[in-house]
C-alpha cells in the first residue's frame, strides 16, 4: 500500500511539473506565433490597390460595352443593314 502512495504522489509531482512548464512557455509560443500585420488588413489594402488600378478601366469598357449594344439596337431597325 505504501508503494502505490508513493507511485501515485510521484506520478502527481511529474504531471505538475509538466504542467507547470506547459503553462509557462504557452506566452512564449502564442507569441512567437504572433504575426506583425494581420492577414486581413494585408488583403483589404491590396484589393484597395487593385480596385484604384481597374477600376477607371472597368467603367471604360463597361460604357463602351453599352455604347456597342445600343448602336446594334439601331442597326437591326435599319433595312438590309445585315
Amino acid at each position: 500500500m505504501k508503494d502505490k502512495l508513493q507511485n501515485l504522489r510521484r506520478l502527481a509531482r511529474d504531471n505538475a511539473a509538466r504542467l507547470s512548464v506547459a503553462v509557462m512557455t504557452l506566452p512564449v509560443a502564442m507569441a512567437a506565433n504572433a504575426q506583425a500585420v494581420d492577414p486581413f488588413d494585408a488583403a483589404m489594402t491590396e484589393v484597395k490597390g487593385k480596385v484604384g488600378g481597374y477600376g477607371a478601366s472597368l467603367v471604360g469598357l463597361a460604357a463602351v460595352a453599352v455604347v456597342f449594344f445600343v448602336a446594334i439596337k439601331y442597326v437591326k431597325k435599319i433595312p438590309r443593314a445585315s
